[in-house]
């Protein structure tokens, strides 16, 4: 019976650091937005300008 207990802790603590590990992790590579507008400027400033 203590056998089965200290594995099932251990097996738990196993479990549990696996999650919190990929949960930690970066879901992917943080990509920013690609535009061709200067940063400041509305989209109504770039299409009504002169």
């Amino acid at each position: 019976m203590r056998i089965k207990l200290i594995l099932l802790a251990v097996a738990y603590l196993v479990v549990t650091g696996l999650m919190l590990a990929t949960t930690y992790t970066a879901s992917g590579p943080i990509t920013t937005p690609k535009t061709d507008r200067v940063a400041g400027y509305s989209f109504l400033v770039e299409r009504f300008a002169g």
